[in-house]
């Protein structure tokens, strides 16, 4: 994936977002963002369904909102 601060700020999606949909820290996020930790499979996998437009970010919002 190319840059993960880009992409997150290009689809609006905060580091606590992230880290709330993937299972994880706010610290992993920011580990994959600085490169000193590889994106999980799953977490890619994700991205590249947002960025290939098969997800959007109003579902994306839908499921937090559901979770809280």
């Amino acid at each position: 994936m190319r840059n993960l601060q880009t992409f997150l700020d290009e689809h609006q999606i905060r580091h606590k977002d992230l880290a709330f949909i993937t299972g994880c820290t706010t610290r992993s996020v920011f580990n994959w963002i600085m490169g000193v930790r590889p994106l999980p499979r799953s977490t890619e996998l994700l991205l590249q369904a947002l960025a290939e437009g098969k997800i959007d970010e109003a579902w994306l919002a839908e499921k937090l909102k559901a979770h809280l």
